[in-house]
């Protein structure tokens, strides 16, 4: 019998030209996924810069919505942003006149790889949308209340003194009303176990508003209910375990957040500082609050002010040093505690939480709405 010889030349011929064209396939799907990662890339910086100049520009509403386009055109300029590159920067009206700024921005990306299909440029564009407002009542929020008309936090006009040391939860009582101060937040009568947890978690399980400060409905309250007495234990130990929890951004180690790591200088002039370390304890919110009858049952929540919280002392009942001979005592009915704050005029930006309508008596925060 012949046996014939096998010649697999052939073969190997046939799986080199496979491979060839396999490597080609899986070279043009390589350079593909090369562009479109570069276009993504490109689009995210735009994005990136959009956002960056509507936050910027945003910092000058409601009260100046000229600057605030400007200063929005001036941010894209600094990240290399053409002006044939901007399509608009507008002003818009949420909630309040001029209290949303808007930026559009366009480029042409050059295609590498996908010239061979004839693509050459396409547009890439981005949008981003920010808005000023006040910041709303139930995080970080104090059951101290700020008295229109008898406090030294407000001027007459009932804004806060920026800047000023002032008291909160006056152990006194207030001279219009003979009420000390303290808040029932959630109107549930908890008494000194839930204001002491409310001053140590400073949440409150409704959203407060000020009055005039949301487009109808508020989602929550514009009233809050008082609480009767001074609350000296409940005052004492929630303050104590709110600061035992440790500083937020102690960065020289000094065992606290100083005023300034927890607020810096706002370098747009638009306020005196900004938050930088909003999870310190130290860093609060307390409402500016009006009354209508005597006795204060509840109050009507008219603004709100962030402040630095200072100190906190064990002052004689009586008045006076020594309190009329004696010493003060808050484990007995000998003293009370009186909370020393500093009011701030600072404003946050990409703020968590409920941001409502602007109110010129809030405080202020900004965030990218789109």
């Amino acid at each position: 019998m012949i046996k014939r010889k096998i010649n697999g030349r052939g073969q190997r011929g046939q799986m080199l030209l496979t491979a060839a064209l396999s490597m080609a396939v899986v070279l043009g799907f390589t350079a593909m996924a090369i562009d479109v990662g570069l276009v993504y890339h490109d689009r995210r910086d735009l994005q990136n810069d959009a956002d960056a100049a509507a936050l910027a520009g945003s910092q000058h509403l409601p009260l100046n919505p000229d600057l605030a386009k400007l200063k929005a055109r001036e941010w894209l300029g600094k990240n290399n942003i053409q002006l044939a590159q901007i399509t608009s920067i507008t002003v818009e009206s949420t909630f309040v006149a001029n209290d949303t700024i808007r930026v559009e921005v366009d480029d042409d990306f050059g295609w590498i790889f996908a010239r061979v299909l004839g693509l050459n440029k396409s547009n890439v564009d981005a949008h981003a949308k920010a808005r000023v407002g006040s910041v709303e009542g139930n995080n970080e929020m104090m059951p101290w209340a700020v008295l229109q008309g008898d406090s030294a936090c407000l001027d007459a006009s009932g804004m806060a003194i920026w800047n000023a040391d002032c008291v909160v939860k006056v152990g006194a009582g207030s001279a219009l009303t003979g009420w000390f101060g303290a808040l029932d937040y959630d109107g549930n009568g908890g008494g000194n176990n839930e204001y002491d947890a409310n001053i140590v978690d400073g949440t409150t399980e409704t959203i407060y508003c000020a009055e005039g400060s949301f487009v109808d409905p508020c989602p929550g309250n514009t009233t809050v209910g008082s609480l009767d007495g001074n609350k000296v234990a409940g005052t004492g130990s929630g303050i104590a375990e709110r600061l035992a929890t440790g500083p937020a951004c102690d960065g020289n180690g000094n065992g606290t957040d100083d005023f300034e790591e927890v607020f810096q200088p706002d370098r747009t002039g638009v306020s005196d500082y900004i938050v930088v370390c909003p999870d310190s304890p130290r860093a609060i919110i307390i409402p500016i609050v009006a009354f209508d009858s005597v006795p204060v049952l509840e109050v009507r929540i008219i603004g709100w002010t962030l402040a630095y919280l200072k100190s906190y002392a064990c002052v004689p009942n009586n008045g006076g040093p020594g309190g009329g001979g004696k010493q003060a005592n808050c484990n007995t009915a000998q003293g009370h505690w009186e909370v020393t704050v500093q009011m701030v005029n600072a404003s946050y930006s990409q703020v968590e939480g409920y941001l409502g309508a602007y109110n010129p008596f809030g405080i202020t925060g900004r965030r990218l709405v789109e």
